[in-house]
């Protein structure tokens, strides 16, 4: 609501409180006496009187509903009462009775000279008193108290009002503040901030809310960066890893043909330097990966004639035979990442098994089959379903460098790119992968 209408209601608020303390009648007019309702009650009082003996319960009743008091002179503190009555200012009428006088009955030759037989005569029997200024007062009193009241209400719902706008305008929008700020703070960037256009802190409010879209625009490209940065030191460790292994099998190929100690020596130690190296990569990529959820995959059409020479790169002992030739087609794959997952299989083929490897290529309706299978020992059956697991090392691989990923990243990567893998024993260790063709 507006500022404006609140300020109409609190002037509608001493609008009414002053009207209640300027329509309060003057004190005159409580003041003045009302002689004629004091006459009725008086009469009505002594006609009641005249007609039943004066008695305790009719002297209550008639005082009750008459308002006034009845002083008898019989009464013992018949003075105190007509004194009081005359200090708080009350209106004292003269309440007499009749009475018959004997002694002035003349019954001389049975003649009554006043006609009754009996003379009756005006006996002055008390005082009946109507409250006069007091009443009035008392009147004026009540009247006072009720203005007073009404007044003090009116400002007490003015301050209400007032109150309520102040905590609405000003209080309120700085409360929402201090938890936006908490929620900020805690990393929350999606905490909505809400604004009232007619709030005088509307713009203030808007400018902490651009902030956090900027903070959140920020924080998303930090995070942005961050796994970029991730994906290059996963995919470069990795990929360092090839070359590794190709050093080490050339150091080997060579400490068999090379017969002088010297040169063995020095190939000894680039060896050991290679496996150094391949450790330090390994870690370096162990500790990436452990907070990178995704490497990213870019599938794209290929030929299918870039498989053959993936294996053809890595075959360093001679042991890798191709049985077939690999149907030409359109492939879907990252290529990048698909001579990652050759080079995966035929080095844990090397590590662990050391025989031939056959490969074996096949199209099936809209897929490419590629079969990678060794003549080793193959795996326990058990282990099968958990050698795709992140960070699983087998029975076999114990007392062998390695960290448990390879095969993991290998299904990760050919799902990435649309296809699958699967790992089986068929007369060795065999591996099938899955490759989608272009429809």
């Amino acid at each position: 609501m507006k500022l404006q209408y609140w300020i109409v209601g609190l002037l509608l608020c001493f609008v009414v409180g002053t009207w209640a303390a300027v329509e309060l009648p003057a004190g005159d007019e409580y003041t003045k006496l009302d002689m004629v309702d004091i006459n009725e009650r008086y009469d009505n009082v002594v006609d009641a009187l005249e007609e039943s003996s004066i008695n305790d319960n009719l002297r209550s009743q008639l005082e009750e509903q008459y308002r006034c008091k009845i002083y008898l002179v019989t009464d013992e503190d018949y003075e105190t009462n007509r004194n009081n009555a005359i200090k708080r200012q009350d209106v004292l009428l003269d309440y007499s009775m009749k009475v018959v006088d004997e002694s002035t009955q003349n019954m001389e030759n049975g003649i009554d000279f006043n006609g009754g037989g009996m003379v009756q005569n005006q006996v002055l029997a008390g005082k009946i008193a109507f409250s006069g200024q007091q009443e009035n007062v008392d009147r004026l009193y009540s009247a006072l108290i009720r203005r007073i009241i009404l007044i003090f209400a009116c400002l007490f719902f003015a301050i209400i009002i007032l109150i309520i706008l102040m905590y609405e305008q000003y209080m309120r929008p700085f409360h929402k503040l201090q938890e936006f700020a908490g929620q900020i703070s805690k990393g929350n960037f999606d905490f909505p901030l809400d604004m009232n256009k007619n709030n005088y802190f509307g713009a203030f409010t808007e400018s902490f809310d651009v902030m956090r879209e900027e903070l959140k625009r920020a924080r998303q490209s930090e995070y942005e960066a961050n796994q970029s940065k991730k994906e290059l030191v996963a995919s470069l460790s990795h990929d360092i890893k090839t070359p590794v292994a190709t050093i080490k099998a050339l150091c080997e190929i060579l400490e068999i043909k090379v017969t002088s100690e010297a040169e063995n020596e020095k190939i000894h130690v680039i060896e050991q330097k290679a496996d150094v190296i391949d450790h330090l990569i390994s870690d370096m990529f162990h500790a990436t990966l452990e907070d990178l959820e995704k490497l990213k995959i870019v599938p794209t059409e290929e030929l299918s004639t870039i498989i053959q020479p993936m294996f053809q790169e890595i075959n360093h002992y001679g042991k890798i035979h191709l049985m077939n030739q690999v149907p030409e087609c359109m492939i879907c794959v990252d290529k990048l990442r698909l001579n990652q997952v050759i080079d995966n299989l035929i080095n844990n083929s090397y590590k662990y098994a050391g025989t031939d490897i056959d490969v074996n290529f096949e199209k099936i309706g809209h897929e490419l089959i590629v079969r990678i299978q060794d003549h080793g020992p193959g795996i326990n059956t058990d282990e099968l379903p958990l050698l795709v697991e992140k960070f699983y090392r087998g029975e076999n691989a114990k007392g062998k460098d390695g960290s448990g990923l390879g095969l993991y990243l290998s299904k990760t990567f050919m799902e990435g790119m649309g296809g699958s893998m699967s790992v089986e024993n068929n007369e060795g260790f065999c591996v099938t992968l899955t490759i989608s063709l272009v429809h």
